[in-house]
């Protein structure tokens, strides 16, 4: 089975979407929860499980996005799944461009993050003396990770639902 026939195969959430975009969404859609655990392993000071998540996280995230792109955009085409739905287009590509906005923000600070705590952990000061600023950039990172997740599930159920 080829990668494009695994594109076409019709997904589990009842939409117009391949099996493939139902699972990037509904890790997309889980994300906040998922990196919640993670967070709540930083309170309960198992941080080494923590780290580990964050990173594993911010991979599959990456992933996903990639996937996420790559199906909207490449292999059927905005455009074309946008004729389908009954939304706005103007609506439509607000969206799409508020989504890129806040993802690409998102991966940003999270990438920045997890490389300042590699180095900050190494240097002895996490967790200790960088822990409050490492809290602050993650509670950052978390309202992007959130928004991330709304805005691909708004724009999944514009283009396959709607």
């Amino acid at each position: 089975m080829k990668l494009y026939d695994i594109l076409d195969l019709l997904g589990f959430l009842d939409t117009r979407a391949s099996l493939l975009m139902d699972l990037v969404i509904v890790f997309l859609a889980t994300l906040p929860l998922l990196s919640g655990i993670s967070i709540l392993f930083a309170i309960k000071k198992i941080i080494k499980v923590h780290q580990f998540s964050q990173f594993l996280l911010f991979f599959l995230t990456v992933t996903a996005l990639v996937l996420f792109a790559y199906i909207v955009h490449f292999n059927k085409g905005f455009e074309v799944l946008l004729e389908k739905s009954s939304i706005n287009h103007t609506l439509s590509l607000v969206i799409l461009s508020s989504h890129i906005i806040v993802t690409l923000t998102t991966l940003t600070l999270w990438m920045f993050a997890l490389i300042y705590a590699l180095s900050d952990r190494k240097r002895k000061g996490l967790p200790g003396v960088y822990s409050r600023s490492h809290a602050k950039a993650g509670k950052r990172v978390f309202k992007g990770i959130v928004l991330t997740s709304f805005t691909s599930v708004g724009i999944y159920l514009m283009l396959y639902t709607v």
